[in-house]
């Protein structure tokens, strides 16, 4: 019983002989079958629940894309349209492009191991600093106010690719989190016993009740028009390959912070690389539109 309650269905019984204590040993094990079929039954439905609500999910914003191109596309047929439209309707066909594109890589994330990390030793700030550009080449997000606190010397073993674009998917779920007026997001990085720690904060509303508990999941969104639902999901999973943790340190009226940790400095966590050194400093980084 006590093996059954830590979840080991396979614990060896003996029920020789004909008296009592058999007879419950033998109901017991059947009883433990039915437990492990059932529970079986129930992975199996939740699983193909799952890819339900995965391939609605992945149809829905493949479709939305795809109706935006097409129709923007025939658009620009029209010969009467002036340069300036042009422009318009061609940034709305590369907005599409771009969605169906970062969909499709987060889909990819989850399929590679984290035996995929390509780890160098390099500088955090660097790293922050070209997710921010990326952000900032949204065309909701070219004016959003984002600070950037972050010590030069701050260096360490990581996927600098995978974790700029874990970087992006944070700073982007902060500037549609912070209010269209007076908005503010901030990224703060620091070394904290040989850890490196990066802080993406912003002044929305916070994370809402209903998702508080799933906030990782994939599929998983809230108040997006065009949300996929796998930018946290992506973060998780890039910051638990490098060995390190992401969590929700604050949320609340005016000041959400989500707080990455990586094993910045173990070089025994990526044996097969090199060291190329840091640098020192401390820099401070305002950029707005």
């Amino acid at each position: 019983m006590r093996a059954l309650e830590g979840g080991d269905f396979h614990h060896p019984l003996d029920p020789r002989g004909h008296d009592e204590v058999a007879e419950v040993t033998r109901a017991f094990d059947r009883m433990r079958a039915s437990l492990l079929k059932s529970q079986r039954d129930l992975l199996e439905s939740e699983q193909l629940a799952t890819i339900g609500r995965m391939a609605s999910s992945i149809s829905h914003d493949l479709r939305h894309s795809l109706a935006a191109i097409v129709a923007n596309s025939e658009f620009l047929c029209d010969s009467h349209l002036t340069p300036a439209q042009r422009e318009e309707l061609y940034q709305e066909v590369r907005t599409g492009v771009n969605l169906m594109t970062d969909l499709i890589d987060s889909l990819l994330e989850f399929a590679r191991t984290r035996e995929s990390l390509n780890p160098a030793y390099a500088n955090v700030s660097e790293t922050i600093l070209r997710s921010v550009q990326a952000v900032r080449l949204h065309p909701r997000h070219h004016n959003r106010s984002i600070d950037v606190l972050c010590g030069t010397q701050v260096s360490g073993w990581f996927d600098a690719r995978k974790l700029e674009r874990a970087l992006y998917n944070l700073l982007l779920n902060a500037c549609e989190a912070a209010p269209g007026t007076e908005g503010h997001v901030e990224v703060t990085a620091a070394e904290v016993a040989g850890a490196i720690t990066i802080s993406v904060a912003d002044n929305g509303p916070g994370i809402a009740d209903s998702i508080a508990d799933r906030l990782f999941h994939p599929f998983v969104s809230y108040g997006k028009e065009n949300g996929t639902g796998l930018g946290l999901a992506v973060v998780q999973k890039i910051v638990q390959d490098h060995g390190g943790e992401i969590s929700v340190e604050r949320t609340a009226q005016g000041r959400t912070i989500f707080k990455i940790v990586l094993p910045g400095r173990r070089q025994d966590a990526f044996p097969s690389v090199d060291v190329l050194g840091a640098e020192p400093a401390f820099s401070r980084t305002r950029t707005a539109g």
